[in-house]
């Protein structure tokens, strides 16, 4: 008996194993700078990215409070000039909407992330936005930061974000590993998901958002407030698409928790200008939640079957 248990657990080890291994993973970096005169380490997530079959490195910001992938006008335009095919893959007639401006599409992209390619998509040629490269530099071995990896690209996959080991996988079946996360349903209006998190002994939802690595979670003063004491405890001073704003955190009363786990954080953040209270009504949320909770954990965003997934 002892002897078929053992190997029944030889089994079950190699298939998962194996599971494992079948993953194709992306690498990513954190990015990591000061804000109010502190440095944090992990301000934002890089994914390392070719384009095409421009014999270049890019980086691009894996920001899933996004709406779709762009690529920066300022900071592609060197490579527009020497690319013709880039160049021509733009496409007037078909357009999208960001900070208020409507903008043409690069249309039959490749993106190639490690080992994992991204064919014939079509990408957002966000114009005049992002830093300027130098024309010299244009094809260096240093990797360029050339735009925003939006939750579009993921739609109908199952993506798998470890933190701890600075990875990202995309797949259409989950390996049996990670079936063993806690799952709870999300909301999905435009691409971006909405989590439920149990607040104060309340459910609320709110947008997940990994190109917020700075809060555990922003909301509104009124919100902050009911959940919080009122003493505040820190305050940071950052830019959001060009506009400086100042959030004032508040620690929490309860913790915060995702089903029956308890996450990692404590601090609620509002801004006193309500720079996003017209949005997160709009968009119908309690608030913003993005990498901090997390950092800990495997998080599985099965777009499939709409289903949120701590590990």
């Amino acid at each position: 008996m002892l002897l078929k248990i053992s190997i029944a657990f030889l089994l079950f080890v190699s298939t998962v194993t194996t599971n494992a291994q079948d993953l194709k993973w992306i690498p990513f970096k954190w990015a990591g700078d000061s804000v109010s005169g502190k440095y944090f380490d992990k301000l934002g997530i890089n994914i390392p990215v070719k384009i095409n079959n421009i014999p270049a490195n890019f980086n691009m910001q894996f920001d899933l409070g996004a709406v779709r992938t762009v690529i920066y006008g300022n900071s592609i335009k060197p490579y527009l000039d020497v690319c013709p095919d880039l160049k021509n893959k733009i496409d007037t007639s078909k357009k999208f909407l960001i900070q208020g401006k409507i903008n043409p599409m690069f249309t039959n992209m490749n993106l190639k992330m490690s080992t994992t390619s991204f064919k014939d998509i079509n990408v957002g040629y966000f114009e005049n936005f992002g830093s300027k490269i130098n024309q010299d530099s244009i094809l260096t071995n240093s990797e360029k930061h050339i735009g925003t990896i939006g939750p579009d690209i993921f739609q109908n996959k199952i993506l798998i974000i470890d933190y701890p080991k600075n990875r990202i996988s995309v797949c259409q079946e989950l390996p049996k590993q990670y079936k063993l996360a806690t799952f709870q349903p999300f909301r999905n209006d435009d691409g971006r998901i909405k989590v439920p998190l149990l607040i104060n002994g309340e459910t609320q939802y709110l947008l997940f958002d990994t190109g917020s690595s700075i809060f555990t979670l922003t909301t509104s003063k009124e919100h902050a407030l009911k959940t919080a004491n009122a003493k505040v405890v820190d305050s940071l001073t950052v830019t959001s698409w060009g506009k400086e704003i100042t959030f004032y955190g508040v620690k929490t009363n309860k913790p915060i928790k995702f089903g029956n786990k308890v996450l990692n954080g404590s601090l609620i953040y509002f801004d006193e200008k309500e720079t996003f209270g017209d949005f997160y009504k709009s968009a119908n949320i309690w608030g913003l939640t993005g990498n901090v909770f997390f950092l800990k954990n495997t998080v599985i965003i099965d777009y499939k079957n709409k289903l949120f997934g701590v590990l």
